[in-house]
């Protein structure tokens, strides 16, 4: 099983923790699948219900490793800046910052549900496996958290930038 599903299990695993957790995540999850053979579907389904086994130890990667991978992404994103063109990025930054607040504001089901769908691009069936769902019920899950990420980015892009400066009329009602 592990030489089958070692490559499409890593891949991803690094798309969901630090690169120094990788091999602990994907050999806890295979470490989990052996001890829990007697569970596992038919052969076609072994790769959904390994992604599954994956996410329930990403879980627990998560709760350790949050606070650390969001410090590299603010690192990352800060030192990528060119100073020719910091208006552009400073709006490109703004807009990616929504759609990842965005993301972020949702439910982590729904979170799960758009990275199976979208980023693995699971179908609905295989998705389902992987959540432990019917193919009915994460089609309609991956239906309803797109819907809600899409309320939420019409949301946050309404409001002002972040960068923006006040202008006049903000300051008319304000103290001085």
């Amino acid at each position: 099983m592990f030489a089958t599903f070692e490559m499409p299990i890593r891949r991803y695993c690094a798309r969901r923790v630090d690169h120094g957790s990788v091999d602990d995540v994907v050999n806890d999850t295979f470490a989990v699948a052996w001890r829990k053979i007697d569970l596992a579907p038919e052969a076609d389904a072994i790769l959904p219900w390994l992604y599954g086994v994956a996410y329930r130890v990403i879980q627990q990667s998560w709760r350790t490793n949050g606070r650390i991978a969001r410090l590299r992404t603010r690192l990352e994103t800060t030192a990528d800046r060119s100073v020719g063109s910091l208006d552009d990025e400073l709006i490109e930054d703004d807009e990616r910052r929504r759609v990842l607040a965005a993301a972020a504001s949702l439910a982590e089901e729904d979170q799960e549900v758009l990275r199976l769908t979208l980023w693995e691009e699971l179908s609905a069936a295989d998705a389902g496996t992987a959540l432990g769902v019917s193919a009915d019920a994460a089609r309609q899950r991956a239906s309803r958290a797109r819907r809600r990420l899409a309320d939420e980015f019409r949301r946050l892009e309404s409001q002002p930038s972040s960068w923006a400066r006040p202008t006049n009329e903000s300051k008319e009602g304000s103290p001085s």
